[in-house]
């Protein structure tokens, strides 16, 4: 059994943001619309924020097609859907005791700070300019919940003292946020332990524009880093220490 038990937290700012294809008519009707009327609009849409919001002003569905047949906010998902702080937030190392006994001890604080960037990947960039060609360009609407909170911790189990220099991140960028994809510790990626997820909703975010799918990285195309991004990280790895030894 290892000596050691480190938790590992996120910024306490973040949310769920969801990417998803929509039809071209929606887009073409309100990219023109500004955010907090769009929000109205995706919102009058949805039949649970309809039922305990009666008295919202909304656009009239009728006058605009629905993004896609039967509508529901977080299942127009098929680009991304992610649940994470964001990626300036920074984080928050503790100790905790090594058998697992309390996970959540709070008395041990170890370390604070920016972890070294693993990967940056680009998740949903898109434009409000319809393309002159639509091949390899699909019309999509993001939609973000942004809230504060614990979105998922990390653990590190291991015979040494933490290390802020081997603990890395893989980040994520769309046009609403930039948000954490995965973390890392040595180089080796941590699960994720949405048993601690606890967040409040703050407000939300929307925008809609055409993204072109040949820009798309996606998810799965990081789960195994090739030796490019590993010797990036040890150098930058690297310079971090030799500057904040100096």
């Amino acid at each position: 059994m290892a000596k050691r038990r480190f938790r590992v937290e996120g910024g306490i700012y973040g949310g769920e943001l969801v990417i998803g294809k929509v039809s071209n008519e929606f887009v073409t009707k309100v990219v023109s619309q500004d955010e907090s009327e769009l929000i109205d609009t995706v919102l009058s849409f949805d039949d649970w924020h309809q039922e305990i919001d009666e008295n919202a002003e909304h656009e009239d569905p009728e006058q605009i097609p629905s993004p896609v047949e039967n509508y529901y906010m977080w299942e127009c998902d098929d680009i991304e859907h992610l649940n994470g702080p964001y990626a300036d937030g920074g984080f928050t190392v503790y100790e905790v005791p090594a058998d697992g006994e309390d996970d959540y001890d709070y008395d041990n604080e170890v370390w604070q700070g920016e972890a070294i960037c693993m990967y940056s990947r680009e998740g949903g960039y898109f434009t409000k300019e319809q393309p002159k060609e639509m091949e390899d360009n699909v019309p999509v609407l993001a939609f973000m919940s942004s809230e504060k909170g614990t979105f998922g911790i990390w653990f590190i189990d291991t015979d040494e003292d933490f290390d802020p220099y081997k603990l890395g991140v893989g980040i994520v960028e769309t046009n609403l946020a930039e948000m954490v994809d995965r973390v890392y510790y040595n180089k080796v990626e941590l699960d994720t332990d949405y048993d601690y997820n606890d967040t409040t909703g703050k407000c939300y975010h929307a925008d809609v524009g055409w993204l072109n799918t040949k820009w798309h990285d996606s998810f799965n195309k990081y789960d195994e880093l090739d030796e490019e991004y590993l010797a990036g990280f040890d150098e930058n790895a690297s310079w971090e220490r030799e500057q904040n030894e100096e």
